[in-house]
This record gives structure tokens, sequence and C-alpha cells, in this order.
């Protein structure tokens, strides 16, 4: 190489240097970026760079579109991976939910009430033929057994019961209801089938499909048709974002109302991109007995949802931080509300907003909004 073209390299060097220095550089990449809001956030990142700084996210709808432990829940229900004997299903299924009829709008299709009763009664019935012909023994293949009236009904059932729960009770009976039916396996089965599951929803169309129950096999609870969410969508520009709090100095925390260890897959396996550390999510725990889940909630650790996730925050991420309080709290819906508004501190409120959602912080100062299409889970950019 000559010296001409040395000096040439050298000067396109130097000029890069300057305009860097004088204009700065993008720290997050664009992506889909609303641009006020990725301006919003180099801001937040520049004034809390390697300080010992933290921020703290909601997983479900808001570092990915759509529910991980939802989509994992009917992944199980259509594939059959349930580790429980008859008996301990009846009790999962049962676990902590009033026997009052569920709320309007979780009627059969002849506008009847149903209660826990009346459903679980029909579900203990499918789930013992399944159990012995399929979950247990395999005297059937997953082919076959699917083409039963048995099968057909309880899928249709059990995923309709998670949606009538939730919708008819609180969210400390709701949430926890959903992890039981992992009981009999241990974490490192569940943590496959959370990869299964991901994959699975992440490959699949984003929209609502319908599931009924039998029209034989009605039961005391009767027929059931209801709507659900179909499909899982990574956020590249959250996955930077993440990164971009890292490489600066800034931990990222998760705290989730899902399973701990089912987030952990999502939040951790670098296949999706994230790459957090598993120190650094916390979900939901459940119980263990020689290795495996049982139907009880962890006792003495907070349930992650509403004040659940202060709780958390306070107990076991903010003494990593010399008490500070989190320099921005990213969340989607009125399960993150607490810890959206718990800290005068905190810089920025990043919503992931939904239709009806956290519509009460939206005039924030510090609010940051960032909607995304229903339709392909990307984001907005207008």
């Amino acid at each position: 190489m000559n010296q001409n073209i040395k000096k040439l390299f050298k000067g396109i060097i130097l000029f890069q240097f300057l305009v860097g220095t004088l204009f700065g550089k993008d720290l997050l990449e664009p992506g889909r970026w609303k641009p006020i809001n990725k301006e919003k956030l180099e801001t937040i990142i520049e004034n809390n760079k390697n300080q010992g700084n933290y921020v703290v996210f909601d997983w479900d709808y808001t570092s990915i579109y759509q529910d991980t432990q939802e989509n994992l829940f009917r992944y199980q229900i259509d594939n059959l991976k349930f580790k429980m004997t008859p008996e301990e299903f009846k009790i999962a299924i049962r676990k902590d939910i009033p026997k009052s009829d569920f709320a309007k709008g979780y009627e059969n299709v002849n506008g009847e009430k149903i209660n826990i009763d009346k459903i679980g009664a029909d579900l203990d019935k499918d789930y013992g033929f399944l159990y012995k012909n399929y979950i247990k023994n395999k005297k059937m293949t997953l082919e076959e057994i699917k083409k039963t009236e048995e099968f057909k009904d309880f899928r249709g059932k059990l995923a309709f019961l998670y949606e009538a729960i939730g919708g008819s009770y609180s969210h400390d009976i709701a949430y926890p209801w959903v992890l039981y039916q992992f009981t009999g396996m241990t974490p490192d089965e569940a943590k496959i089938l959370a990869k299964e599951a991901n994959d699975f929803g992440i490959g699949n169309k984003l929209g609502k499909y319908t599931l009924e129950s039998s029209d034989i096999l009605t039961g005391e609870a009767g027929k059931i048709i209801y709507k659900y969410k179909s499909g899982l969508r990574t956020q590249p520009e959250t996955a930077n974002l993440f990164h971009t709090f890292k490489n600066n100095g800034i931990d990222v925390y998760v705290v989730s109302a899902s399973l701990e260890d089912i987030v952990e897959v999502f939040a951790t396996n670098p296949s999706y991109g994230y790459n957090l550390s598993k120190d650094n999510v916390f979900g939901m725990r459940l119980e263990m007995k020689n290795g495996k889940y049982t139907s009880e909630y962890k006792k003495n650790y907070p349930q992650t949802q509403t004040k659940g996730k202060v709780e958390t925050i306070n107990k076991y991420i903010k003494s990593n931080h010399k008490g500070k309080a989190p320099i921005l709290v990213g969340g989607d819906s009125s399960g993150d509300y607490n810890m959206l508004t718990e800290y005068e501190s905190t810089q920025g409120l990043l919503l992931m907003k939904r239709d009806g959602k956290l519509d009460e912080l939206v005039k924030d100062s510090r609010a940051i909004i960032q909607k995304r299409n229903p339709q392909t889970g990307l984001f907005i950019p207008e």
C-alpha cells in the first residue's frame, strides 16, 4: 500500500472519529422504535451508564409479544404433556378455586352457568381416560388419542377453565393456578417443554382460533366454545435495548407473573436473542417434592404480580444496587402498575401499550409509549 493510500485511510478514520465526537453515535439500533422513544431511552442510558444502576421489565406482552405461559399451557394440552396422576390432577384443577359460578361471559353454549364442580367432574373423567390410554401407558398414539371424544372434551374444557378463572377471580387465585399443571414434572422437564412450546408459538401465526368441547360428552358443564390467542413473537428492539443497557453498565432484570423456570428459558437461551443471566430472572415459584413441582405455591416467596412485583424488587434486587430504585421500568398491564408507579426516582416508564391497558399512566411525564401491530407483533414506528 503506497503512502498516499495510507494517508487517505488515516484521513477517513479521523473524519469518522470527529463526526462521532461532534454529533454522537446511536446507542440503540433504530429498528422500528418510535423515534422519540429511542431518543428518550438513549438519554436515560447516557445519563446513568456505569453507575451501578438497573432496569426492571415485565416479560409477557412487554419483552415479547403475547404470553409465553399461556402459549405453553395450550401447547401442553394439545400434546398431553402432563405428569400428574388422576388424583393429583383432581387436586390441581380445584386448587383455591371458589365454588361460585364463573363470571358473566363464561357460560356454556346454552347460556347456562358453570362452576368448578361441574367442569371439574367432566375433566376428571376425561383425564382418567387420557391418563390410562396415553399419558401413562401410551396404549394409543397421540394421533389416535386426539380423535377421541375424551380428548376433544378435555382440550376444550381445560383451556376454557383457565380463561374462566382469570375472568372471574383475583390475580392471587388465577396466576398460580395455571402453574399447578406442572405438578409431577422436574424443572428440566418443564424447561424442555417450554422450549418446544416457545418454538411452536413463534412459528405459529398471530391471531385467534376456536376450541370447542365434545358434542357427545357434554357432561355436567355442557358444551363449551371459546376463542383463544395464537402465536408468540420475539422483539428484536427489546433484545437490543437489553444488550445496550448491559453494555453501558446497567443491569437488566425481569420480574414476571409466569413460572420463573419458564421465563428463564426464553430470557436466557441464545436462540431467542435476549441473553439475560438466569440470576436476573424472577418469576412465580412452586414448592418442590423429590425434585418435582407440587400443587403448592412457594412459601414465603411473593407472587410476582401486582404488589408482589414491588416486593420482589425490594427484597431481591435493590440490595444488589445499594438500595437504589430502578431507573426504568417496563410493563404492559395492570399487573405491572405497582412497580411502574412505586418509585419516584424512576426516570422512565416504558409502556408497551395495549388497548385499554395502563391508560392512567399515559399522561405521566416519564411515560415512553410504544405501540405494536397486533397482526404482526412488530413495533409501530409512527
